[in-house]
Formats: structure tokens, C-alpha cells, sequence
């Protein structure tokens, strides 16, 4: 069973939105991992917690489905609840409302706890599962299927990461690379289209100075249009995966 729920309300700002008013998915995102933190920042198991015990989590998988956009000036309210973890693994899902109670969005997330000493995956704790409300025996998952290799390269751009893009973690924070994926996408699907599900897999981290490289294909069928990213370092090591769907307006 899932563990203790948490809810939080956002306004949308204008600095939070696209050129037609709507929250961008990079502000949706945010606010995902803002309210992951706060909730454990509550229950005490925070990031002061994970500093003293020399641990870290790794955003792994996203999924995340977008049916309505809230729009500048909006209050939104955010449900989440760690769902279940496994061994190295923890499993968070997510919904997002506006206030009049209609869903516009949910999302699920897949973690990965990390000993920051030895920069190698650690077992979760019972007292972790504990913090959270959640059952030890309890091995139900979510799971977030791989996204598929990109086989041709439509566009590519190159970005350096900047001082603005690092967490607390001394890691790039998982929306900038979003970010960087959504820069290729050609205008007029940005223009013209509503992207309605993202899905992102993290496979290796990158620090301030790098330079990484987007390469993306791009798949119109009718009102859908599907992109298939690929970030990669200077060396050519695969960074990271995503896999946007587009729908017309």
C-alpha cells in the first residue's frame, strides 16, 4: 500500500509560463520535485537527514501525462505519496489539480538511493520505509517502461552547463535537461502542438563546465507527432533519454 499522502498548493507565475500563458513542463516539473523534498523535509528525513548519513536520491524514470494546463494565475494543488520501494529503488507518484478539483495531470517517478562516499547504490533502510509510511513486504512497483533508441537525427543542438543549472547535489537538475530535450523539438510542433506525455530515463550524471549534445528524431503521424531524445557528454557517453508526445491543438 502506498505510504502517507502530502499535498501542497502552487501559484502559477508568469515567469512559470509559455508563450501562451500556460505553466511550461520544466515549471511542472519543478514543482513535482519541490513537493517530493517538502514532503520528506516534514517527515524529517530531508535533505539535513540524508547529508549526516552520506546519502543522496537519484531521480531514475519519469512519467509524466498532462491533459490540462493550468495557466498564469492559477492555483494548482499537487498530491503525492511515496508508493512503494525496493531494494535500491523507490517509487513516488504524483497528481496535480486546479481548483476546481479537475485533474490536469499525474505523474510517476522511479529513484534510486545512493551512498555518497562510495557513489554506489545503497539499500534503503527500514527506517526509511518507516519515515514514509510504507510496508517493508510490500514489493508492488511502478513501471515505466524503456523508452526505444533513437534511429535518425532530425536536429541537434549543443548547451553548456552553467552554474544556474546545479542542485544541491553538485548535479544537474533533472528539468534542465527537459529543457535542453525541448529546445530541439522543431517550432511549429512548439507552436502548434500540446505536449501531453514525457517520459525521461537519467542514465549518468553531469557537473558544471560539461558540454552535452541533444540529438533528436522527430515522427509526424496525423495530430500526433512523437520525438525521441538523446543526451550525450563531450565523450559520447549517453546521459540521458526522453520520449515526447505532441498532440495538434
Amino acid at each position: 500500500m502506498p505510504g502517507f499522502i502530502y499535498e501542497k498548493e502552487y501559484e502559477i507565475h508568469y515567469y512559470e509560463v509559455d508563450n501562451r500563458g500556460r505553466a511550461l513542463i520544466t515549471s511542472i516539473v519543478d514543482f513535482l520535485g519541490d513537493i517530493a523534498t517538502k514532503q520528506s523535509e516534514e517527515l524529517g528525513i530531508g535533505i539535513d537527514y540524508l547529508k549526516e548519513n552520506k546519502l543522496a536520491w537519484v531521480l531514475y524514470k519519469w512519467n509524466i501525462d498532462m491533459y490540462k494546463y493550468p495557466v498564469y494565475g492559477d492555483i494548482i494543488k499537487i498530491k503525492t505519496c511515496p508508493y512503494s520501494m525496493r531494494k535500491f529503488y523507490a517509487y513516488r507518484a504524483f497528481e496535480i489539480f486546479n481548483s476546481q478539483g479537475e485533474l490536469l495531470g499525474k505523474a510517476e517517478s522511479v529513484w534510486f538511493l545512493i551512498n555518497l562516499e562510495r557513489r554506489r547504490p545503497a539499500r534503503i533502510g527500514q527506517d526509511i520505509y518507516k519515515f514514509y509510511g510504507l510496508d517493508v513486504d510490500d514489493e508492488s512497483i511502478l513501471e515505466i517502461g524503456d523508452i526505444e533508441k533513437l534511429q535518425n537525427v532530425n536536429s541537434e543542438k549543443m548547451f553548456n552547463v552553467r552554474y544556474s543549472d546545479i542542485d544541491t547535489n553538485q548535479h544537474v537538475n533533472n528539468a534542465k535537461y527537459i529543457a535542453w530535450a525541448i529546445e530541439t523539438v522543431p517550432m511549429g510542433i512548439v507552436i502548434n502542438y500540446t505536449l501531453k506525455n514525457i517520459k525521461v530515463t537519467y542514465e549518468k550524471e553531469t557537473t558544471y563546465g560539461e558540454t552535452i549534445t541533444v540529438f533528436t528524431e522527430t515522427k509526424v503521424n496525423d495530430n500526433q507527432t512523437t520525438c525521441i531524445h538523446k543526451i550525450i557528454d563531450k565523450e559520447g557517453k549517453e546521459l540521458t533519454l526522453l520520449k515526447t508526445i505532441w498532440e495538434k491543438i
